[in-house]
């Protein structure tokens, strides 16, 4: 005999039915869900379709992060990146894909913590540079990557981490490699930091594991294990180009000589012909800026490093972009003589370039 349901128990089962067919339904996302989120739609490339390069004279002036020296442009001569790879776990081994070619002219510039290449369509990949545990980066978010590391590498990074420590008997390998993911972690979360809060304004970024090929002069690879990062290539300019240098700081002598420091003075008017509207908004979106860096300031304790390279006005849509920053902990910053926080050193520049708008 049939057992008779009631109400209750029909619309019960009824739920647990529907749930079954669409287990998401109800799901939290998770961090790394939340930061892939768009990101395969916004660096897509297509490889049959030829793209049309940005002209020269519509990217910022002053492309580089931070100019290179002779040195450093001839060994990157010497010795090209001629592609990079991201690498992953699958089928019970590494595994890559996503496959990079970089032109022998491909390397535009470094930041503190990356090179810059330039690649055949309107992007660019970052490769990380080799760095010390003793380096400022590594505060207190670098621990608390390390504290669970499955919240912010994916499970295929974290089987890959695995396999390649068991390729090593030295033990000093196994930890450059733990650092190397950890690293990988912690770029991925200086950038939610800011995404999260200024979704719109932050470039999209995406952070991998990559293997790079370098070339000697012989043309033998060597071939290096280190985090990347890929971004699209912007028309615009970096805010450092509207920078005027008319005013020189006194310091000492020798430091006068050596490494003269100026006060950073502005003239927007370097926009060209702009609407006052399209002012308005960037002058907005600056503001947005300064009071996430008074949030993470008071709130995170953490000085969100911003500077003139690191922020760029686009064309001509005329919107304001950040892109390739990172947050320290405050207790890294001394504040200057004139400010009393760390973080209003990173404001005042902001402020100082909002007033040459000569808005109301």
């Amino acid at each position: 005999m049939q057992e008779k349901k009631g109400p209750i128990k029909g619309i019960r089962d009824k739920i647990t039915e529907l749930w079954s067919q669409y287990p998401n339904w109800g799901k939290i996302p998770q961090f790394l869900e939340l930061l892939e989120k768009g990101l395969d739609k916004e660096l897509f490339v297509d490889p049959d379709k030829k793209e049309i390069p940005i002209p020269i004279e519509d990217l910022p002036v002053d492309e580089v992060l931070r100019k290179s020296g002779f040195f450093r442009n001839l060994y990157e001569k010497l010795f090209p990146v001629s592609h990079v790879f991201r690498i992953t776990y699958r089928y019970d081994r590494e595994f890559l894909d996503n496959f990079m070619p970089l032109s022998r002219d491909g390397y535009i510039g470094r930041g503190s913590y990356k090179f810059v290449y330039k690649l055949p369509w309107n992007q660019v990949v970052k490769i990380g540079k080799s760095k010390l545990p003793s380096d400022v980066i590594f505060g207190s978010l670098f621990k608390e990557v390390g504290r669970d590391i499955t919240r912010f590498l994916k499970p295929e990074e974290i089987e890959l981490r695995d396999f390649l420590k068991k390729q090593t008997f030295r033990d000093s390998k196994k930890d450059e490699i733990d650092f190397k993911f950890k690293r990988l972690g912690l770029e991925r979360l200086h950038y939610w930091k800011l995404k999260s809060l200024i979704p719109d304004l932050v470039v999209p970024t995406r952070f991998f594991m990559g293997l790079r090929v370098r070339n000697n002069p012989f043309g033998i690879p060597n071939v290096t294990l280190t985090p990347c990062d890929q971004q699209t290539l912007l028309a615009g300019k970096h805010l450092k180009e509207f920078t005027i240098r008319n005013e020189k700081l006194e310091q000492n002598p020798i430091l006068n000589k050596l490494f003269p420091k100026w006060k950073l003075n502005f003239d927007s008017h370097r926009f060209g012909v702009i609407s006052k509207s399209k002012l308005k908004k960037i002058a907005v979106d600056f503001n947005r800026v300064i009071e996430v860096t008074k949030f993470l300031a008071e709130e995170e304790k953490l000085i969100f490093d911003i500077h003139a390279e690191n922020i760029i006005i686009t064309l001509p849509d005329f919107e304001l972009k950040i892109f390739d920053f990172h947050v320290f902990d405050d207790y890294l910053y001394e504040p200057s003589e004139e400010n009393p926080t760390p973080e209003m050193d990173h404001i005042l520049i902001i402020e100082e370039f909002i007033k040459s708008f000569e808005l109301d």
